[in-house]
């Protein structure tokens, strides 16, 4: 078992921001220790960040330490290297040696980034501090972390970050794909230019400890069995991952407005309301599957769309996914809507769901939707096979008969020719 000691972002408010996720890593058998530090009391800096760091390491061996945000810039500068397994740097702030963290926004481009990504979104550049950290967190933990709320010292913002290389030991990088501070591929140019290191990619914002606790602790712990200095996720035993189908799922429902729930949809007799309480009842089912557990039955339709349906569904999101990355999950037959069948063509068919009804939500609302290549594949395969005609029974209420989309067309539009949409 590790000992995840757990450096906050600026404000210093460990023991609030990493609560959800420390309780997480602990559940899975793990010592978590939260650093908290006085970020609002201008008599302290990064040399006494690194020393309440190391007071907090102890006598701790096989660390991971975790740094967010300004983290990082704490992170290099401990003295108790030789207790350290590894470091996972969290949409951080990276810093070369001498640099200071007001020199790091110049340098690195963080502002022009950030501009640029709001351009493309859509968003205002007005720097609104619920839109750029708490847009994605649910409404009971933004109450929470209240108590913790401190205004960071501008100390720290003007010394430099001293060390002359970073500690020998893995380097991870793990960056919120929703990031709305540190946009995502901003945070991938970043490591790869000064640590060498390519990011890993997970749903959430900039606070994911307190918005993606699960699928964060999940994370972490993988990285345990990742031996590199670069940890691309996942395991042998697990055939691929929901991540990306379930982040866009999350970003395409968070779009939806309420005046739009009465609407048509590509499914038909459906409307938005009623697609979304389909989602909502596969997403809770296929969390029982990965859990050979037996679910109450197969959906009914009776489930009344909750008031904070969007922050409800992210949430049984997170648990989807991170239920489907337990090897165990991909094992044996188990049971889904009355049906059993061996457990990968399940999940299998549970990445088409996302995949599908994602672009079904998305075309009933007038919002944009993507998938990744890997992600189509799979998808596609699945509804080539349902045209077979041994497999027309089955193909009858999955999908509608297929839709001839002509030659050129994109990966996603045959697939969703194949499975009775039309693309247009």
């Amino acid at each position: 078992m590790a000992t995840f000691v757990l450096i906050p972002g600026a404000g210093g408010a460990g023991e609030v921001y990493w609560r959800e996720a420390a309780a997480e890593l602990e559940a899975r058998g793990h010592t978590a220790i939260p650093v908290e530090i006085q970020g609002d009391d201008e008599a302290l800096g990064l040399p006494e960040y690194a020393s309440i760091t190391d007071e907090a390491i102890g006598e701790h061996r096989d660390v991971v330490l975790v740094a967010q945000s300004m983290g990082a810039f704490t992170a290099p500068m401990i003295a108790r290297r030789e207790a350290l397994d590894r470091i996972v740097l969290l949409n951080a702030m990276i810093p070369i040696p001498g640099e200071s963290p007001g020199e790091w926004f110049k340098v690195t481009g963080a502002e022009e980034a950030r501009r640029t990504a709001n351009e493309a979104a859509g968003r205002s550049n007005e720097f609104d501090l619920v839109e750029v950290f708490l847009h994605d967190i649910p409404d009971d933990v933004k109450v929470d972390m209240a108590e913790g709320d401190r205004e960071p010292a501008d100390t720290p913002f003007g010394q430099p970050c001293t060390f002359e290389a970073w500690p020998d030991v893995p380097i991870h990088v793990l960056v919120g794909a929703d990031d709305r501070l540190f946009p995502a591929e901003f945070q991938v140019q970043v490591a790869r230019e000064r640590l060498g290191v390519e990011a890993d990619m997970m749903p959430g914002g900039h606070l994911v400890a307190k918005s993606r606790p699960v699928e964060l602790a999940q994370r972490l712990v993988a990285y345990l069995d990742d031996g590199t200095s670069s940890g691309t996720f996942g395991a042998a035993e697990v055939g691929f991952d929901l991540a990306d189908a379930a982040a866009e799922m999350r970003r395409v429902a968070g779009g939806v407005r309420d005046d739009q729930l009465d609407s048509p949809t590509p499914c038909a007799d459906w409307t938005v309301r009623d697609l979304a309480v389909h989602v909502f009842e596969l997403t809770k089912a296929f969390t029982h599957t990965a859990r050979h557990e037996r679910a109450d039955g197969p959906p009914t339709g009776g489930l009344q769309l909750p008031d904070a349906w969007r922050e409800q569904l992210s949430r049984d999101l997170d648990t989807l996914v991170a239920a489907w990355r337990e090897p165990s999950a991909w094992q044996g037959e188990a049971e889904a809507g009355g049906v059993t069948m061996p457990s990968a063509e399940l999940a299998t068919v549970v990445l088409d769901e996302l995949v599908l009804h994602g672009w079904d939500l998305a075309h009933a609302t007038g919002q944009q939707f993507t998938a990744t290549d890997h992600d189509i594949a799979i998808c596609t395969g699945l509804a080539a096979a349902m045209t077979a005609p041994d497999m027309l029974d089955s193909r009858e209420g999955l999908y509608g008969p297929i839709v001839d989309t002509g030659t050129g067309q994109t990966p996603l539009d045959a697939l969703l020719g194949l499975a009775g949409r039309e693309p247009g």
